[in-house]
């Protein structure tokens, strides 16, 4: 029997979806969804690929904050309409679709007869209204019931065949962005990329930035799709090492470090047949720069990159310019008018640049100028070199920065940004190539309207993604580095918006690998013409990629501190850094305690200048102490960190939480539950007078309150803990379920102390 839920009625109405208006799992939960998104209040709220799929595949639960957006605000109409005007019309069988939903409803024996009456009241229906009426309540109730976890895919399905297993349920994102609206032309190169990668199994698609090279790629997936078993899309970050550790597969935990993680997914990918291929986009670097480049190499299905770079020992496929025809036609997409002659002038002065083609159609469909004006304007600018200059690819991985970079410059240049204009590009260059929400972006920029950042998405300058997110083209985005000069002092309210963010460390940001990136990209970017705001910024950003062991981000802050550190309290806070990452990402708490050591050293001289600093270095080291079995030693310290916050009143904070809760658990471990009860109520009451009870810190001291009460066997105190503890984690994390789900896992082990099913009673 398939059960009657979010998932099972979602699969139904995915498969009835026509194969011409086909959209990825995010578009879908953007168009059912629309209501609750355009809610001021859910403007922090984002999809992701892996997210979106645990939902519709039954492995976790839709996000409360949507749940009870729908379900206690009634919201059934609201539901209801955008069905009728969404998804509806996608449909290629209505009739069909409503009908395996019913049978679905009906067939479920785990539902009432009276609440199934209740749901089927407008089935059969009369008009489109009661149709859609039908679907939203049973997708509000599938929501809103008991949640039964589907079993996910795991690697035991590996075919030992000549084919790969599909791997949509199990690696949770790769999937392949849509080719732009206006693809066109191209046939032929296709065709032939087809048949190069046929040959040598991996292939670089080189061409020049601005080209058309992504698209391309997306254009080949989509025409050849039926060919493989699975197609995965990467975005290229820098490093592939990285980039493999952050797939997101199924059976992947929190606990588990990049590391970990890259052994795994290597491991898995490694397994895949010629039947699946792998695309690698936005991969500019030289041969030699990424060393886990010859491993890629040997992997056994087909890759494809796209670079700027030249890759003399691999099998390439140079994307050169577009026909005049073609670029024409793309052209008109924009701007559709009968001055044929000046428009293909125009293509031929900016050398055939698709990129720089577009954003000319653009500026001429909003009127900006006429075509002969704009042509005069491309001819007569210095900026532009002659049309007898040949736009070249990278020599040896480097940039020379050739014609095609100037085309860009002077497009933007001839529409005289405003100083908003130019502020909000500014600040797009330290978005990551990603995206960012549009309404997220203009709150963290303080902006009073989205109305600039329209025109600029209008005129081609800023890009929306599948996922409804903002972003830079790469080659917009270097131009724009350059002409609006980004700094810390000039991204001031961006980066302090961000910095401030940070600061809430009891708080789960659903965005906080988007505020980690953006930190890098401040860091790679950005002047540093403010080192006072900079090391302030660095230093908060730092604390919280500890909280979710944001390696790759630690490293990149601690190498500049190293370059920036003049104080002893910057030497200490340095150390302290250095041993957070050896302990929590190198699993080495021998080479972490000797940083500590060195930092505890110079404690008494920043005492009275920063005593947060001394308390983390003093809790630190005793939490290190703790874990190498030095017990004494690690009550000393532990004691000595609290004294310092209880002194100068900052009980209350996150690091305050942090230590306490280390100081319990080694309290009941020397044989002192109570003082260990204790010092967590006290710590709780701080944390909720000053600060709030729905954070992740007053749900860990639950939680550690609940687990020293099981120790000394007092059932009822120890359930009230643990149930007021996930009351609050499912409120906070509900766009992050398996965060809950590891927590349920960390008292699995206790249900025959307890003599009952803590899940159960936990969910109940």
């Amino acid at each position: 029997m398939n059960r009657c839920d979010f998932s099972s009625v979602m699969s139904v109405i995915s498969s009835g979806i026509s194969e011409k208006d086909e959209i990825s799992q995010i578009e879908l939960m953007f168009l059912l969804f629309e209501d609750f998104l355009n809610n001021d209040v859910n403007i922090d709220f984002g999809f992701d690929n892996g997210l979106v799929c645990r939902w519709l595949n039954g492995t976790a639960k839709v996000s409360p904050q949507i749940i009870s957006y729908y379900a206690k605000n009634e919201k059934y109409e609201a539901l209801a309409f955008d069905l009728q005007k969404n998804i509806l019309p996608l449909l290629y069988d209505k009739d069909m679709t409503v009908t395996e939903i019913y049978n679905l409803l009906m067939n479920d024996t785990t539902i009432s007869e009276n609440k199934r009456a209740e749901l089927s009241q407008n089935y059969p229906y009369d008009t489109g209204e009661d149709l859609s009426d039908f679907i939203s309540r049973i997708l509000i109730f599938g929501m809103e019931r008991a949640f039964l976890k589907r079993d996910a895919k795991t690697k035991a399905l590996i075919s030992r065949g000549a084919l790969s297993p599909a791997v949509k349920d199990y690696i949770y994102d790769g999937i392949v962005p849509k080719p732009c609206k206006h693809f066109c032309g191209r046939e032929a190169e296709l065709e032939t990329l087809h048949n190069v990668l046929d040959e040598n199994g991996k292939v670089f698609i080189q061409g020049v930035a601005g080209i058309g090279k992504s698209e391309f790629a997306k254009q080949y997936a989509k025409k050849y799709k039926n060919e493989y078993t699975n197609i995965l899309y990467f975005s290229y970050n820098g490093s592939l090492k990285q980039m493999i550790a952050d797939c997101d597969f199924s059976d992947d935990s929190i606990d588990d470090n990049d590391d970990i993680k890259f052994r795994r997914h290597n491991r898995f990918l490694r397994s895949l047949k010629e039947d699946t291929l792998i695309i690698i986009d936005n991969f500019n670097e030289t041969a030699s720069s990424d060393e886990l480049l010859s491993v890629i190499m040997k992997y056994r299905c087909k890759v494809v990159f796209t670079t700027r770079s030249k890759f003399e020992n691999y099998a390439s496929y140079n994307l050169e310019e577009m026909p005049l025809n073609d670029l024409l036609t793309l052209a008109q997409y924009f701007y559709d008018e009968s001055n044929i002659e000046t428009v293909e002038q125009i293509i031929s002065e900016v050398h055939r640049h698709t990129l720089s083609v577009e954003l000319s159609a653009r500026l001429l469909s909003r009127g900006m100028f006429e075509p002969q004006e704009l042509l005069d304007k491309l001819i007569n600018t210095k900026s532009i070199l002659r049309s007898n200059d040949k736009i070249n690819l990278f020599k040896d991985g480097a940039n020379s920065k050739a014609t095609y970079y100037e085309h860009i410059h002077t497009l933007i240049s001839l529409l005289t940004l405003s100083d908003e204009g130019k502020n909000i590009m500014r600040n797009m260059t330290l978005v990551p190539y990603e995206g960012i929400n549009t309404k997220l972006f203009a709150k963290w920029l303080n902006l009073d309207s989205l109305n600039e950042v329209n025109d600029l998405i209008e005129y081609g300058f800023i890009q929306t993604n599948d996922y409804r997110k903002i972003t830079l083209h790469p080659l917009i985005k270097e131009v724009a580095i350059d002409d609006t000069v980004p700094s810390v002092a000039s991204c001031e309210t961006l980066i302090e918006n961000i910095r401030s963010l940070c600061l809430y460390h009891g708080k789960d940001l659903p965005f906080h690998s988007l505020l980690f990136r953006i930190a890098e990209s401040v860091i790679d970017v950005a002047e540093k013409d403010n080192i006072g705001a900079y090391k302030l910024f660095l230093k908060d950003v730092f604390a919280y990629m500890e909280k979710y062991n944001y390696r790759s981000g630690m490293e990149l802050i601690i190498s500049e501190l190293e370059r920036l550190k003049e104080t002893v309290e910057d030497k200490a806070l340095l150390l302290d850094y250095k041993a957070a990452l050896e302990h929590l990402c190198g699993n080495n708490t021998k080479r972490a305690l000797q940083y500590e050591q060195q930092a505890v050293k110079l404690c008494d001289e920043i005492v009275s200048v920063n005593p947060h600093l001394v308390s983390n270095i003093y809790g630190n080291i005793g939490a290190l102490y703790h874990t190498d079995k030095q017990l004494e030693k690690a009550k000393h310290y532990m004691e000595l960190a609290y004294k310092v916050l209880a002194e100068n009143n900052l009980e209350f904070t996150n690091d305050a939480v942090i230590q306490i809760c280390n100081y319990a658990n080694l309290a009941a471990n020397m044989g002192e539950p109570q003082l260990a009860i204790r010092a967590l109520k006290q710590c709780a009451e701080a944390v909720k007078e000053y600060n709030s009870e729905n954070t992740s810190d007053y749900a860990n001291l639950m939680l550690n309150i609940g687990c020293t009460y099981l120790q000394i066997h007092d059932r009822a105190n120890a359930l009230y803990y643990f149930k007021s503890a996930f009351k609050i984690y499912i409120d906070i994390w509900s766009n992050e379920p398996e965060l809950i789900n590891d927590k349920l896992r960390e008292l699995q082990g206790m249900s025959a102390v307890l003599g009952a099913d803590i899940q159960k009673l936990i969910t109940s």
